[in-house]
């Protein structure tokens, strides 16, 4: 299994949804907030919350079994 890493920011609505599912899927991965970098809110910014494995990306919206997917692959 990958670890993830999930491109959130703070007092997302959206991002906090996909933190808990995350967790209730009992899945690693590592939060970075795009509001710390000038090139990640260009990139992300109406797009969080996006999860990667570093080879591909899942944009939302996205569900349990596209974590998973994601995750082993």
């Amino acid at each position: 299994m990958k670890k993830l890493t999930l491109y959130s920011r703070l007092e997302c609505p959206l991002c906090e949804f996909a933190e808990q599912m995350l967790h209730d899927e009992g899945i690693c991965y590592e939060f970075i907030d795009i509001d710390e970098s000038p090139d990640l809110i260009k990139r992300y910014h109406v797009k969080v919350p996006v999860l990667t494995n570093g080879q591909k990306e899942l944009a939302w919206p996205f569900d349990t079994s596209a974590i998973q997917e994601l995750a082993d692959g």
